[in-house]
């Protein structure tokens, strides 16, 4: 059931601006890095628009990405980016150097705009997951013009929409505005989701708090206690339970020639041996138009940015650790370790 008299209180716009701050944040990042540019959606402006007055109109020459969420979320959210802008993102991720004209938008554009909001909103859905502490899944956006908006929006009967319009900048390139059409109940729910996490947290906090007590200092004594004892027993015994307090030290690993286990060896690390690090392989890199990763088929072979022979690297916690050489041992991938690069950084991914 639609709610006719459904509004936003300003703690409730400050949230939903926020949840999108994060999300953008993130969609902005992935653009930012298929494009290798500089690129920013920020400043959310969260307001409420009558679906019966909803004029697509408003957003003249522009393209329409429907965000269908499969788990985590219940509802769809819609992306409005202009016809230019999709233009212009197209035109760099292909590396053509003739400005945009200013056609109506052909299949390759909606083709290329779809796996670049499919690669926006799948970071977005990840920050979102980050944010709730549960999974959050989108299926593949929907890609179309924005007059058929309006008929969704008719055909969902929706009484209200939450619109929120965003700063939308690609460094040297471009200069405006992105914005998001939300359903009522969809918002409702993203704000509920919130609040209740913050009310859940706090309702924990105050239940393990009561519960546990702080633990009284080696020789401390309740005030009934030391109402009894003179001053000199009270400063005998806080002489004699004193704690000796020294500077924690942590090994170098400024020495590489150092055998590692001497490295380690220091106590401070004997809780953490046991903790299991991911090994990746890393044996070379490409780099592809979209165009050309939407025209991939099986037999394609794509040429990595490595000769053969040359060595592979070893990553290690994010961090690239040694270099070596593949080899199979016993119908299995190894690698033989020829070069260790770096231990410094090890631990502070």
């Amino acid at each position: 059931m639609i709610d006719t008299n459904f509004t936003l209180s300003n703690i409730e716009q400050d949230t939903i601006g926020e949840i999108m701050n994060i999300s953008m944040g993130a969609a902005a990042t992935a653009l930012s890095t298929l494009i290798d540019r500089k690129v920013t959606i920020t400043a959310p402006e969260v307001k409420l628009v009558s679906g019966s007055d909803y004029d697509s109109k408003a957003f003249a020459s522009a393209v329409c990405t429907e965000v269908r969420y499969q788990k985590g979320l219940n509802g769809s959210n819609y992306m409005i980016m202009k016809q230019p802008d999709v233009k212009l993102i197209v035109a760099i991720l292909s590396n053509s150097k003739e400005e945009p004209d200013d056609g109506a938008l052909d299949e390759m554009h909606l083709s290329a705009i779809g796996e670049v909001m499919n690669q926006m909103m799948g970071s977005a859905s990840t920050a979102l997951s980050s944010f709730f502490g549960h999974k959050i899944t989108i299926s593949i956006p929907d890609v179309f013009e924005v007059g058929k908006l309006g008929e969704k929006i008719m055909d969902l009967n929706l009484d209200t929409i939450v619109m929120v319009r965003f700063k939308f900048t690609i460094e040297d390139v471009l200069d405006s505005e992105f914005f998001s059409l939300m359903p009522s109940e969809f918002t409702k729910d993203l704000v509920k989701k919130v609040l209740n996490n913050g009310h859940q947290a706090e309702t924990k906090e105050k239940r393990e708090g009561g519960k546990k007590q702080r633990p009284k200092p080696s020789g401390a004594y309740r005030v009934d206690e030391m109402s009894n004892k003179t001053a000199n027993q009270n400063q005998a015994n806080t002489n004699q339970n004193q704690v000796n307090v020294k500077p924690l030290k942590l090994c170098s690993f400024d020495d590489e020639q150092e055998p590692a286990s001497a490295e380690y060896s220091q106590p401070s690390f004997d809780l953490i041996m046991d903790v299991p690090l991911e090994i990746t392989v890393e044996i070379g890199h490409a780099r592809k138009l979209v165009k050309e990763i939407l025209e991939i088929q099986q037999g394609n072979i794509i040429e990595l940015d490595k000769q053969a022979g040359d060595p592979v690297d070893i990553i290690v916690n994010g961090q690239l650790l040694a270099r070596g050489d593949v080899v199979v041992v016993d119908d299995n991938f190894g690698v033989r370790i020829t070069e260790i690069v770096s231990r410094k950084n090890l631990f502070k991914a």
